[in-house]
């Protein structure tokens, strides 16, 4: 007996899925699919890539099917080749601008920094007039970076030359 379809509004539109490992220069890459249902008819889900220590690549090319079912068994029946393709081009397109996106990270774990000094400021945690002092820190260390911005921007790699 055929299944009847479930009401539009009982679909969860997004969903996740595991799909394996693979294991890239050392690193254990987890592979997950994150599956969306577009127009309540096609379910459109990519690839993402994650490992332990944080980094996560998500896959440019998209996996249509009919139901979030199909669309899993798909990514699932990929083969490693496929899974290897797919990450290198995202990872390799990831890293080309290496020195910006360093940059970036650089600012923000410093914008991090300044909330962690206010919240402790607020708790009375820490004295007020060191929290000044490291803030000022702080505010001209993320000065410098944003000034070196134009300077990495469009290079390629891991330095501007």
């Amino acid at each position: 007996m055929p299944r009847s379809p479930q009401p539009a509004d009982s679909i969860e539109p997004i969903r996740q899925g595991f799909v394996g490992y693979i294991h890239v220069e050392g690193l254990q890459w987890r592979v997950m699919l994150r599956l969306r249902l577009e127009d309540e008819a096609w379910w459109r889900g990519r690839l993402w890539f994650s490992e332990s220590g944080g980094t996560e690549v998500w896959d440019k090319e998209e996996l249509v099917a009919r139901t979030a079912e199909e669309l899993l068994r798909q990514a699932r029946a990929l083969p490693t080749e496929d899974l290897f393709r797919r990450f290198r081009a995202s990872y390799d397109e990831r890293r080309r601008y290496f020195a910006l996106r360093a940059l970036m990270d650089d600012l923000l774990e410093k914008g991090r920094a300044l909330n962690r000094i206010a919240v402790r400021v607020s708790m009375g945690e820490l004295d007020p007039k060191r929290a000044r002092t490291e803030l000022d820190r702080l505010q001209l260390e993320m000065r410098a970076l944003v000034d070196g911005m134009r300077d990495l921007a469009g290079q390629e790699g891991r330095r501007a030359d």
